[in-house]
């Protein structure tokens, strides 16, 4: 007679286990911040996972914590992480290692950060190899290329001794994904893998994503706050806030009823492809928690608009509700009708353009490496285009497209090779020295990471006070005032003057690059993806703040972005740029409706919708 198995011996039903996981990581004053708190949840072999919130949720926090990679002073205060029954939380460093990329793989989001640029992409796939126990060189060489050409780098036999500069954007997460692969990983960790790609590459990466989940029965965890991708690529969602899950279920569920007034606002602040030009983005009122403040109750009650006093006192647990739906809300358990639906989207109160004060004709823009001859690598070929005043002209396309050359162009940070450029009428395309000086001052940019382009060991009111001083504009006590005037119109405390940018978050740190940009009075503004790295909600603020000071102030935009629902939303018209080349131009409404080339239809059918049931069409589409 066999004896039954005892319960320590089963194998477990979850491949991954997490049990009241606590978070803490030191602050300043030696207190402890709680970064997450009391989070449990499962995941099953094959299954896929995502895992939203805004900056500051804890969900880069939560990936880091399951293999014990947390930075700094971070350590794991409570709780346990058992994958398939080995609590990864008292592991030791030699077991944390087997599990480590053989067990757990990560991908990362930044590609380039996280990939050395002195090491060939053939050398980063080796450490990983010879991590993982492989010892025949010629062996790991050919599992090397054997990866790339898994992940969709073409002619990987070739490619495989380039270095990370030698690939675009999207390539490079592919090698990312490549080296998750290497130690055949039971769970993939993405941590935002698609924010900063463009529609067509976010979807080629998605479907290898979900051809690598289905043909090897890999876990997936998707880190993203695109309700999109969400929808695309993952059976179930986890909704974070102030370090704790706020609602978690099935997707096709929670993204279209959600329970907790959170994940509602979220989806509210969502742009779409649907949405006319001049509709105003829906923002999340308010900011994220600050950790070190965060005390009973509930810690979304402060932005809520269904709070109730008992919100403020008790903390709500995560129960179950229907349909396999937990929410942590008080009143949720009680509600059997859905959440009020959010107030239709509000018209942007827009003058119609002025005179035009920027036109571009023919320009051409060719970029050669030294010593190569040839004719080189053509990133503008014969662009002409006109801005008026307070117009916002969008500009779309794929990386690598000529989008952000374009920019600088305009900006005269790079001078074009043929062509003209006119500014409020005047030939400005070869100024002297003395004019280029005035041209700058009326043409400011606005770049795409705002933390790499502020100066750390500046504050903020010597950042946003430099373009003053660079345009001999007002004496200190002149600029100190403007200082604090500028900082106001960009919606931040004049206070914050002395603090240095570090202090600050991402969509904070986005304010001050445009309060400097807006510094010496500029005519056009240029925005090179302003937004792409940031939180809906805080993209909604951003957006709904550059529309504004459009209005007050008459600025012309030009708004680089590869995310199509918000460029229609905030454009008067849009540009599609394709190889170096404007292929269709129009009416912000009409290019996202009537599509007439090819690649603008591509572009358009390759945005993810976040309803289950439209991104399963349009992926459909997509792929015939």
């Amino acid at each position: 007679m066999t004896a039954p198995d005892s319960a320590s011996s089963r194998p477990p039903r979850e491949l991954l286990e997490v049990r009241d996981l606590g978070v803490d990581f030191t602050g300043p004053d030696g207190s402890p911040l709680h970064a997450v708190r009391g989070l449990s949840f499962t995941l099953r072999r094959g299954e896929t996972l995502a895992v939203v919130g805004e900056s500051g949720s804890g969900k880069s926090t939560t990936a880091l914590a399951l293999t014990r990679m947390l930075p700094g002073t971070g350590r794991i205060a409570t709780g346990s992480v058992l994958l398939d029954g080995q609590d990864l939380a008292a592991a030791t460093d030699e077991e944390l290692r087997a599990v480590r990329g053989a067990r757990i793989g990560m991908i990362f989001q930044d590609p380039m950060t996280a990939l050395n640029p002195v090491l060939s992409v053939g050398r980063h796939l080796d450490e990983v190899l010879r991590a993982h126990g492989r010892r025949d060189r010629a062996a790991r060489r050919a599992r090397a290329v054997d990866l790339l050409d898994r992940v969709g780098i073409p002619e990987p036999h070739r490619r495989i001794d380039d270095h990370p500069h030698q690939f675009s954007g999207g390539q490079r997460q592919r090698i990312l994904i490549a080296m998750a692969l290497a130690g055949e990983p039971d769970i993939l960790l993405a941590d935002e893998p698609t924010t900063a790609l463009d529609a067509t590459v976010q979807e080629q990466i998605l479907t290898l994503l979900a051809d690598l989940n289905r043909e090897t029965g890999t876990a997936l965890v998707l880190i993203t706050h695109n309700m999109g991708v969400v929808a695309r690529s993952c059976a179930r969602v986890l909704v974070m806030y102030g370090g704790t899950v706020v609602e978690d279920g099935p997707t096709a569920e929670v993204l279209t009823r959600p329970r907790h007034p959170y994940t509602a606002g979220l989806l509210a602040a969502v742009p779409r492809l649907s949405a006319p030009s001049g509709t105003r983005l829906t923002g999340i009122p308010g900011s994220p928690p600050d950790l070190a403040l965060l005390g009973d109750g509930c810690a979304f009650a402060s932005r809520c608009t269904l709070v109730e006093d008992r919100c403020r006192t008790g903390t709500p647990p995560l129960v179950e509700l229907t349909d396999g739906v937990r929410a942590a809300c008080l009143s949720a358990a009680g509600r059997t009708e859905p959440l009020p639906a959010p107030p239709p989207p509000a018209r942007i109160d827009r003058p119609a353009p002025g005179a035009v004060v920027l036109e571009a004709v023919g320009l051409v823009k060719t970029y050669r490496r030294r010593g190569v001859r040839g004719a080189g690598f053509t990133a503008l070929d014969r662009v002409s285009l006109t801005l008026a005043e307070g117009e916002t002209l969008g500009i779309v396309g794929e990386s690598g497209s000529g989008k952000s050359t374009l920019a600088r162009v305009l900006a005269h940070a790079h001078p074009s090779d043929a062509g003209t450029l006119r500014l409020r009428g005047e030939d400005v395309t070869r100024p002297s020295r003395r004019a280029l000086h005035a041209v700058r001052r009326q043409v400011q940019m606005v770049f795409q990471d705002p933390y790499a382009s502020l100066n750390p060991r500046m504050t903020v009111g010597q950042i946003v006070a430099e373009p003053l001083i660079a345009f001999g504009l007002g004496d200190r006590e002149e600029r100190a005032a403007r200082v604090a005037e500028l900082l106001t119109l960009a919606g931040l405390d004049p206070s914050v003057a002395d603090r240095h940018p570090r202090s600050f978050s991402g969509g904070q740190r986005q304010r001050i690059g445009i309060a400097r940009a807006l510094a010496p009075d500029p005519s056009v503004l240029i925005c090179d993806e302003p937004v792409s790295a940031l939180d809906v909600s805080v993209q909604a603020q951003i957006v709904g703040l550059l529309t504004d000071l459009q209005r007050d102030l008459g600025l012309a935009l030009v708004f680089i972005a590869h995310d199509l629902a918000v460029v229609r939303q905030v454009s008067h018209r849009i540009a599609v740029m394709h190889r170096g080349r404007i292929v269709e131009t129009g009416s912000a409404d009409e290019v996202c409706e009537h599509p007439q080339d090819p690649y603008t239809r591509a572009l358009l059918a390759a945005a993810p919708e976040p309803v289950p049931v439209q991104s399963a069409l349009r992926k459909t589409e997509v792929a015939a």
